[in-house]
């Protein structure tokens, strides 16, 4: 698959689930404050349900987050600086 996949999927042949789920993300990615019912059901149109579409909106609403999260900090990709502190291992 080529690295341009994810700007240039609609250039490869691909079922309709796949279509409807990549456009699904890149709205939801580019313009999330335009997602409606129709877009939820062309989703369901295409048998995900609705425990499906909680779980891709979740995985696209975090890459979308971290990357975001690295782009505003200045961060290399997925580095994590030496003395960031988690609340985790403080206890």
């Amino acid at each position: 698959m080529s690295p341009e996949f994810a700007t240039n999927w609609r250039q490869f042949e691909l079922d309709e689930a796949t279509k409807t789920l990549l456009s699904y993300a890149e709205k939801l990615t580019k313009t999330p404050y335009l997602i409606e019912n129709q877009d939820i059901q062309d989703l369901k149109n295409v048998e995900f349900d609705d425990d499906a579409i909680y779980e891709v909106t979740a995985l696209i609403s975090f890459f979308n987050f971290s990357g975001r999260m690295e782009a505003a900090s200045g961060l290399p990709f997925d580095q994590i600086p030496e003395n960031a502190q988690f609340a985790e291992s403080q206890k």
